[in-house]
């Protein structure tokens, strides 16, 4: 029973979600710490302007690793295989924008 009820959280969807909203959460707390004089949006314009927003996105995905090696150490791999997506479609967004 104990170990049905785990399963239930070994999925893609669950995989992709954690995956897309972990660096999303890393890079609120970089924030956080770092500026706090300045407006989000603001951060935002000069991050884009310095030319570091991609690098510092790059870095909070870059903890995408965390959670998929957690993933698989519960056993859980279909939503490790998630994570493992969401960091590919990260890396595709990155790839995409220092391209232009």
């Amino acid at each position: 029973m104990q170990q049905s009820r785990n399963k239930k959280f070994d999925k893609v969807e669950i995989g992709l979600i954690a995956g897309f909203l972990f660096p999303v959460i890393i890079f609120f707390i970089v924030y956080l710490f770092g500026e706090h004089s300045v407006s989000f949006p603001d951060y935002l314009k000069s991050m884009w302007r310095l030319q570091a927003l991609i690098k510092i996105i790059s870095l909070c995905v870059f903890t995408n690793l965390a959670l998929f090696w957690g993933f698989l150490r519960l056993k859980y791999e279909r939503a490790a295989r998630g994570v493992l997506g969401a960091t590919i479609l990260y890396a595709f967004v990155v790839l995409i924008s220092r391209a232009f």
